[in-house]
């Protein structure tokens, strides 16, 4: 697989005739309006139905949030291959921009983002992890391409 991304060429990348920084924006926007909703969920109905914990302990922090976690850093890895450290420096900052709104309790946010820090390490973990599965995922995308591709020419 690493040796798949390497030689990936940007024409090969999906949506090639756009830029990377474009599609960052885009898909960001789409995650963002998405966290949004399902924060105003919790407006509405006066819970956060995704902060079930699926498995809580002292040391373990898994929520359905967790998997939205995944699922963000998923597309980060298909689109943006290659920048994992940059990525996760990311998620890091997010985490932080978390934790000092809760402790000044910006804008009432106290009542949907205060976690326990082991839940943060745990949602930096799920997004590793995603941008891990999202380049796995493009490789494959490529590797089938690739192999469609030279079917195609040997056909002709």
């Amino acid at each position: 697989m690493s040796s798949v991304l390497c030689e990936i060429s940007h024409d090969e990348l999906p949506f090639p005739k756009s830029s990377r920084i474009q599609l960052i924006v885009y898909f960001l926007c789409c995650c963002s309006i998405l966290v949004v909703t399902l924060h105003t969920m919790n407006f509405v109905t006066g819970y956060d139905p995704l902060d079930y914990g699926l498995i809580v302990t002292d040391y373990i922090s898994i929520d359905v949030w967790s998997f939205i976690h995944t699922f963000t850093f998923v597309g980060l890895g298909f689109l943006v291959p290659g920048r994992m450290a940059m990525f996760f420096l990311f998620g890091a900052l997010w985490e932080l921009l978390e934790f000092i709104a809760c402790n000044i309790n910006f804008m009432g946010v106290q009542a949907i983002w205060n976690e326990r820090f082991v839940n943060t390490v745990w949602d930096l973990w799920f997004n590793s992890i995603g941008y891990f599965l999202g380049q796995i995922a493009l490789a494959m995308y490529v590797t089938r391409r690739r192999k469609a591709k030279a079917k195609k020419k040997k056909s002709k």
